[in-house]
């Protein structure tokens, strides 16, 4: 009778501990730690000189539990660390970042005013935000742009930008994961 009494307080003690446990874990939840997230930020020398690898992944503390985790994370590289550079500057307003569940895809909406530049920095603007935002949300299989709210030929006049990138990993003869931004050649509509 006694061995009763005691398995039915030690399992009524570790339900308590379960319950406690429980909810002070819903609440660590409610007030979660930023997420750590890479950005991705091109390198000085690249802008420089045109010469070596353009970008470095920088893993940053990001709050990304608000109403828009993709802003959070393009937000975030407004902001480079000391040796590197972005080409997100502030004159670059992105209007919304809109992601489909079914076909997986995201479109990036950049307003027209102040978007305007030479052909490096299109193509490394375009490249910072695909690889930001793909290794960072693996759902995301494409990424189309948009200018205010309509698709484009073109960003700012030198590359084409009317058909959505993907990321694409391979490993140098190093055995270093490197990352490639592509076309999705006849994606179709996004």
């Amino acid at each position: 009778m006694r061995t009763k009494k005691t398995a039915i307080v030690v399992l009524v003690a570790c339900l308590a501990v379960m319950v406690a446990t429980v909810a002070t874990g819903c609440k660590k939840d409610a007030e979660e730690e930023p997420a750590e997230i890479q950005l991705s930020f091109v390198t000085e020398e690249y802008v420089a000189t045109g010469q070596g690898e353009p970008f470095v992944e920088e893993g940053r503390a990001v709050d990304t539990s608000g109403d828009d985790p993709y802003m959070a994370v393009l937000e975030a590289l407004r902001e480079p660390p000391e040796g590197m550079a972005t080409v997100l500057k502030e004159d670059y307003k992105i209007l919304s970042v809109r992601v489909s569940l079914i076909g997986r895809s995201a479109i990036v909406d950049l307003s027209s005013e102040g978007l305007s530049g030479g052909s490096m920095e299109e193509e490394l603007l375009i490249s910072q935000i695909v690889r930001t935002l793909m290794l960072n949300f693996p759902g995301i299989s494409s990424i189309q742009f948009t200018v205010d709210g309509f698709l484009t030929d073109t960003l700012m006049g030198h590359l084409s930008a009317d058909q959505p990138f993907t990321l694409e990993s391979y490993e140098d003869a190093a055995g270093n994961i490197q990352y490639s931004v592509e076309i999705v050649e006849n994606s179709g509509s996004t």
